[in-house]
């Protein structure tokens, strides 16, 4: 329980997560077909990098 509360494990748990989340994003444009573009000005209309 110690280890969850120090700070720097909580910031790589949180990077873990957004490099995950970005992964997750490059193979479904792969897969669908999407451009790089399109899905970041998606991202910005809809203010999904706070999720991120």
């Amino acid at each position: 329980m110690t280890l969850l509360r120090c700070s720097k494990i909580q910031v790589d748990r949180a990077y873990s997560r957004v490099v995950k989340v970005l992964t997750f994003l490059k193979k479904l444009m792969n897969i669908i077909g999407m451009s790089e573009q399109w899905v970041a000005a998606q991202i910005r209309r809809r203010g999904w990098m706070s999720l991120l």
